[in-house]
């Protein structure tokens, strides 16, 4: 009897028996690659309820190392689905980071300090923010909280695990419809291409982060880059999202609680900007004049909702990049959408 005979008479004893990466390693039913029952089969195991035993100790005494260490520790939770690791290496063409003791997901320290400092250099202000990996060269915000290929950063990123009872994997689908197109084939796609449903795994639920200075680095030194770490975390979590898919809205995560900066009122006593004034702030600096209405259509909510200083911080860096200079636009759009003349009006003051 062949050995994948053997697995057709095992069944799943269930995710608080069994690790779930051990499992979608060794047990497929079939090798055939266009056997797509079979790995739904073994993707719907996986995704059954149940956490492994064992896991909730684990995690506390995770979460006391972490603070024994010195490290910052915040919760955040998944606005949908989110699936790190898809591409790795696995018997299924599609994979999921999995922790290898207790075969639950959790996101890699890397993979949060890469999207950190991919949105830093996208989305900040100034040269110190950008970075040219091809040439190996960071500005020196960069380098100082991310580190260089010759120096450590200021801020260690660590692995994120699910919070005990908080998580829970699903059952997921990819639907390529022009597979042979996508694949370097000469036939054009077209509407008569069969669907290939490729099943994989993805994620949702509350994960605990944390973030401390590096070893050897005074503590207090290190505390504005903390928040900076902190903040830029909370802004690529949520507008850009983490892991695979993330332009089909995967990866999205909300980093709960207020920021450490955001708590208290500023150094010379005014009020710190709240964290919406911060994200649209933040994006404008990558809007163009050509999406500068469509800015404002998808914003309108957070814009009305603005303070009269933070108004003004808003009116004062759209002037800045001209964007209030053509009144004939701007009229134009008041008369087409009621909406989008409130919002104009609450900017002019």
């Amino acid at each position: 009897m062949s050995r994948r005979e053997v697995l057709k008479g095992l069944r799943f004893p269930g995710a608080t028996r069994v690790n779930r990466g051990l499992w979608l390693d060794r047990f497929l039913e079939s090798s055939h690659r266009d056997d797509t029952e079979s790995k739904r089969n073994l993707v719907q195991e996986a995704a059954q309820e149940g956490e492994p035993e064992g896991y909730a100790e684990f995690f506390q005494r995770y979460r006391q190392a972490l603070l024994e260490a010195g490290a910052e520790v915040r919760e955040a939770h998944t606005l949908g689905r989110l699936v790190v690791g898809l591409g790795g290496e696995g018997v299924l063409e599609t994979s999921l980071t999995l922790h290898r003791t207790y075969g639950v997901p959790y996101l890699p320290g890397s993979a949060l300090k890469g999207l950190a400092s991919r949105y830093a250099h996208l989305r900040l202000e100034g040269e110190a923010w950008r970075r040219d990996l091809d040439r190996f060269q960071r500005g020196e915000a960069q380098a100082a909280l991310f580190g260089t290929t010759e120096e450590q950063g200021l801020v260690v990123f660590f692995d994120a695990l699910p919070l005990p009872g908080k998580w829970r994997l699903r059952p997921d689908i990819m639907n390529p419809h022009h597979a042979d197109y996508y694949g370097g084939g000469k036939v054009p796609p077209a509407d008569w291409d069969s669907p290939v449903p490729v099943p994989f795994l993805s994620v949702t639920g509350t994960f605990l982060l944390g973030l401390a200075p590096a070893p050897g680095v005074d503590r207090e030194a290190a505390k504005p880059w903390l928040q900076a770490a902190w903040q830029i975390l909370a802004w690529a979590l949520r507008e850009e999202g983490v892991g695979a898919k993330t332009s089909s809205g995967y990866g999205r995560m909300e980093l709960a609680g207020a920021l450490p900066a955001q708590a208290e009122e500023g150094k010379d006593g005014g009020k710190v900007p709240s964290p919406e004034y911060e994200r649209l702030a933040t994006r404008l600096r990558s809007v163009s004049y050509p999406n500068f209405r469509r800015f404002l259509e998808e914003n309108a909510e957070a814009i009305l909702g603005l303070s009269e200083e933070e108004l003004a911080g808003l009116r004062q860096a759209l002037e800045a990049k001209g964007f209030l200079r053509n009144q004939g636009d701007l009229k134009s759009w008041a008369k087409e959408s009621p909406h989008l003349k409130q919002v104009l009006e609450r900017l002019r003051g």
